[in-house]
């Protein structure tokens, strides 16, 4: 794989009309692989290191599941593709070609994701837009791309849609079956949990985890763990106990009042006392880059904007602080907000399961953000449908953040359009979030859960890109929290047993009760990052700069490039929502990459 590349794959139909799509990417993709169906015709082509993929062949079928499992070829071969998907513990695809139907799947949680595309009437599945769209010659959607401008992020399932002409993305948790006649199929195979009596709930998050992290550790190997808040503190501790040598890292952050680095001693110091000691290296705030450091040098090629962008240059520094050790993984707690973390969306949910305590959790959250009661108490009973919620943001775009803020009891967070989006910008996503609210419906029929899968499948599409970061230098991150087995888990909890203001996260913390250090599952307090980025930006402004110049954006009337470049000279704004620059700048980076490949078309 080339320095820039992650592990990839195309699927392909079991027709003849495959061997001259397979000749194409093989001529595209000097080095990639491939494997072929029961047939004989091409399957899957791309690019894997090994231990990525395995293959199994039996009479006539051929069963593959590619990314972090423990499954043999043998187990691959006698399981059935319902066991093997949602039985098994870890992360990966799984691709069945039986009878001259191909399957495809990725996870229910979003981490694996599978696109598709047509090439001469065959259509074509894969796990990376970008190489789809160098197939097609599919340009950037600019309507796509002005939505990927909103902070703090584009509404489901807009930031789900892929920004390339040409090519579409199977919703999670649904097959992708691939015909003879080169057609596609979509089906549904995964749906919300039933929900838990408490002890049940946190017995099977307990059990899901553990085997997440056993998967990945174990005696003998070597792995590092990033070790900061709860959900970190929870992977390492459990990876402390497989027998393997954990080496766990702390980053400090620049700002004095942020406690991680205090947390995180005090959890190793109580792992050692336990007879589970681990290695802790803490890297100086001095030593680990600033965000904005480097932006410039980033080359992935990432299928969409990357909006975490900024904190590029700080991970790659982590990660090869780590594999100095020569670890067979880096462990993050990436994802325990996600899919721990009851948010004040199923307030609704609660108060209808359970009103005296929905009600005392409502008064508690109105007076912890401050909302006004008469407004919360408005927004409880006038709750609008999902389509509804989808055209009233969009008629919001316009109004420089007005409306955004106020109880958060809605579908998800109101999106908004930065200061410096032109009126065609603001026209385009309009008409994004409109058409969406037409085709599209929630994902669960309440807004908790609704909000809380978004919230795991937005997770999953950054955690992916992170990942991508890590595969570049031959590194695997993994983040276990957005394991199916353990998504499921956490959502199995029931609504009274996940939100409870006065504790944090829970069920995670019952789950976590006696491996998890109990001083660790005491903390109440949390990392905020505002600090680092202010100081990021007046260390980096020079970046900012450079990306507000001669702007790709600009070019394609997406943002007045003159108010943008202003901005940027002056102090960066990390709190108003409308003024947050760093969408705007991951749009652009992202823009800049895409021209530089010439296997894709930059122009829209």
């Amino acid at each position: 794989m080339s320095a820039t590349e992650d592990p990839w794959f195309t699927v392909l139909p079991d027709r003849e009309e495959s061997t001259a799509v397979a000749r194409r990417i093989l001529d595209r993709h000097e080095g990639a692989r491939e494997v072929s169906h029961p047939s004989g015709r091409p399957w899957l082509i791309g690019r894997w290191p090994p231990g990525t993929l395995t293959v199994r062949r039996g009479p006539g079928r051929a069963v593959a599941l590619f990314g972090e499992h423990g499954t043999s070829e043998h187990t691959a071969s006698e399981g059935r593709e319902h066991d093997l998907s949602a039985s098994l513990p870890g992360s990966a695809y799984l691709l069945v070609s039986e009878g001259g139907r191909v399957r495809v799947r990725g996870t229910a949680s979003g981490l694996r994701r599978v696109y598709t595309c047509r090439v001469d009437g065959t259509t074509v599945a894969g796990n990376r837009a970008l190489v789809l769209a160098g197939l097609t010659g599919a340009a950037p959607n600019p309507a796509r791309l002005a939505t990927r401008l909103l902070f703090a992020h584009p509404p489901w399932p807009l930031n789900w849609l892929p920004v390339w002409d040409g090519v579409e993305s199977v919703p999670p948790g649904h097959d992708a079956v691939l015909d003879e006649r080169g057609g596609l199929t979509t089906a549904r195979w995964w749906r919300l949990p039933e929900l838990l009596e408490r002890e049940e709930a946190v017995a099977a998050l307990r059990t899901a985890l553990g085997e997440a992290v056993a998967l990945r550790a174990g005696p003998g190997r070597t792995v590092v763990a990033h070790l900061s808040g709860m959900d970190s503190s929870s992977i390492c501790s459990l990876a402390a106990r497989t027998g393997a040598g954990v080496v766990a890292l702390t980053a400090a952050q620049p700002d004095p009042m942020d406690e991680d680095v205090l947390w995180a001693e005090r959890t190793v110091a109580a792992l050692a006392a336990g007879g589970h000691p681990v290695r802790h290296e803490i890297i100086s705030a001095g030593e680990c880059p600033l965000v904005y450091h480097d932006m410039l040098g980033a080359r992935e090629r990432f299928d969409a904007p990357f909006l975490l962008l900024h904190h590029r240059s700080r991970l790659m520094h982590i990660l090869r602080r780590g594999q100095a050790y020569g670890p067979a993984v880096h462990l993050a707690g990436l994802g325990g907000d996600e899919a721990a973390t009851m948010l004040p969306t199923w307030l609704p949910t609660l108060i209808r399961q359970a009103p005296l305590t929905g009600m005392r959790h409502l008064l508690t959250a109105s007076a912890k953000n401050r909302w006004p009661l008469r407004h919360t108490l408005r927004h409880l009973v006038t709750g609008r449908a999902y389509d509804a919620w989808m055209r009233a943001a969009a008629d919001r775009l316009g109004c420089d953040g007005n409306g955004v803020d106020g109880p958060a009891l809605g579908w998800d967070l109101p999106p908004t359009m930065p200061a410096w989006a032109t009126p065609y910008a603001v026209e385009l996503a309009a008409g994004e979030l409109r058409a969406a609210a037409e085709r599209h419906p929630p994902l669960a029929a309440g807004r908790g859960a609704h909000h809380n899968l978004a919230a795991v499948h937005g997770g999953c599409q950054m955690v992916g890109d992170f990942q991508q970061i890590a595969a570049a230098q031959g590194i695997t991150l993994s983040a276990p929290f957005f394991d199916d087995r353990v998504v499921e888990a956490a959502l199995a909890a029931r609504p009274a047993d996940r939100y409870d203001p006065a504790r944090y996260k829970p069920v995670l913390a019952d789950a976590m009760r006696g491996i998890v250090p109990a001083a660790t599952l005491g903390r109440t307090t949390k990392s905020e990052t505002s600090a680092s980025a202010v100081m990021g930006s007046r260390a980096h402004r020079d970046q900012i700069m450079a990306l507000a110049e001669d702007s790709l954006l600009g070019e394609l009337g997406l943002i007045d490039q003159d108010l943008f470049r202003a901005t940027c000279r002056g102090p960066i704004d990390v709190l108003t929502q409308h003024r947050r620059i760093e969408p705007t700048l991951a749009c652009e980076m992202w823009l800049r990459t895409v021209k530089e490949d010439e296997r894709v078309r930059a122009g829209a």
